[in-house]
């Protein structure tokens, strides 16, 4: 499968061997670190490419790429100062900033995520704002008053009030988006621009050289049971846009918060609604209650199935036409017909599934709770491995950041963000100096 955009759980110990507790299966499977990377002060946030890279920044904020078969790291620049990169408008007092903005061709550029990598170029998301002059006068929120542009300041205000008003308050602010391509050899950008709004980062298709992403449409005032979701691809060495299309999904006024998939063909996406539980029986989301959202890529079409509560761990199996969803709040897992959403088994897993993956061949389900590490053989569905977290991290019984693990798709590696002992209680917490481990699956 695709991994999620979330992540994994740690199981640390230099050159550390466990055997493993047998449940129903003979075999003792072993869990291995296989490296640990101090090049950076966090963990990965996105898997960028398939099974041999991986993406964290230093602490200076610098992207550095590690190599996961070897451990060798690449530290890169800045990524708004390679050339080519878009550029903010660089103003350099408010006044002028002003100015700027009364243009109506002001940018302000805040955030560059890498979201791929070939090892010697990188893929970029860059994203932040366009203000746009409004097409009628603006008027005040507090008096109703209708605004004038102040010729001094370069500012609006309300003669009404007789008080100046902020440029954000009285501009339209679209959220602008753009690729960018980094060469890592020449140290040179290239940027191609993507649909404007606030763009959910969906996730790799790596079998076909494009990243995903989704953006809700706005339908109020006018909402009804559903809005429409487009969904488009884009080349990830250039930023030309593949594909795109929409499907219908269920309207939420205040927004869904998908978390994401992308299966290993590249041909089925995931998102999963975000909810949790209001009291015992119900979540917020009703009518439809709380949906994971199964798109097929070629057919442009989307089916809706029942999800859980805190679907912090999933995984697309579909050669065996199977969906797992697992639940942090209920500990509940699921097993679903990947093309009908028809129930095909259920159980508990006592601590909070926070992550699941797929071995290569789905033969069997790695599960991460905040208290274990468990292996289901995917057959009967019966747990073959368990390792308690306080086995491998004496006096930790909890960890309690296990969604931030990132598997790779070959399911033979885990990455995990490095565990220290809370201050206020028996739980792991990142250790914010140390990187990230490596762990070999079994």
């Amino acid at each position: 499968m695709r991994n999620p955009t979330l992540k994994s759980i740690p199981l640390l110990g230099a050159a550390l061997i466990v055997s493993a507790v047998a449940v129903s299966a003979p075999t003792k499977p072993t869990f291995r670190q296989e490296r640990e990377i101090n090049a950076c002060n966090a963990s990965p946030e996105h898997l960028v490419h398939g099974d041999k890279y991986a993406v964290c920044k230093n602490e200076k904020w610098q992207p550095v790429i590690v190599n996961l078969h070897n451990g060798a790291t690449t530290v890169l620049k800045v990524l708004k100062e390679y050339e080519g990169m878009p550029q903010s408008t660089q103003v350099a007092d408010r006044a002028l900033r002003n100015a700027s903005l009364m243009t109506g061709k002001h940018r302000e550029y805040t955030s560059h995520e890498v979201l791929w990598t070939s090892g010697s170029a990188v893929g970029v998301h860059v994203s932040g704002y366009h203000y746009v002059l409004p097409d009628t006068p603006p008027k005040h929120a507090k008096c109703g008053g209708e605004l004038k542009i102040h010729e001094k300041l370069q500012q609006y205000y309300c003669p009404a009030c007789n008080q100046l008003v902020s440029s954000h308050d009285a501009m339209k602010v679209n959220r602008v988006n753009e690729w960018a391509m980094v060469d890592l050899t020449s140290e040179k950008a290239t940027s191609a621009a993507l649909p404007d709004g606030w763009l959910t980062q969906v996730g790799n298709d790596f079998t076909g050289g494009v990243f995903w992403f989704a953006r809700l449409e706005p339908c109020a005032p006018s909402c009804q049971a559903t809005q429409k979701l487009t969904l488009f691809s884009v080349n990830t060495t250039t930023g030309a846009k593949m594909t795109e299309f929409q499907v219908d999904v269920p309207y939420r006024e205040k927004g869904p918060g998908y978390r994401t998939a992308v299966s290993a063909s590249g041909k089925t996406l995931l998102l999963v609604e975000y909810d949790e539980l209001q009291d015992k029986t119900r979540g917020f989301l009703q009518n439809p209650g709380v949906s994971a959202l199964v798109v097929d890529v070629v057919a442009k079409s989307v089916r809706r199935m029942d999800a859980l509560m805190t679907t912090y761990g999933f995984a697309l199996d579909e050669k065996h036409d199977r969906v797992f969803l697992g639940s942090n709040q209920s500990a509940k897992l699921v097993v679903r017909k990947l093309s009908t959403g028809d129930l095909i088994k259920q159980w508990s897993i006592p601590g909070g599934l926070a992550h699941l993956s797929l071995s290569a061949d789905a033969s069997k389900l790695f599960v991460f709770t905040k208290g274990e590490f468990q292996v289901v053989e995917t057959i009967k569905y019966t747990t073959v491995t368990k390792v308690a977290v306080k086995t491998l991290y004496p006096g930790v019984d909890k960890w309690m950041t296990a969604d931030r693990v990132i598997t790779t798709t070959d399911g033979l590696r885990a990455l995990t963000p490095p565990m220290i002992r809370a201050e206020l209680g028996p739980w792991g917490v990142p250790d914010p100096k140390s990187g990230f481990r490596v762990f070999l699956l079994p």
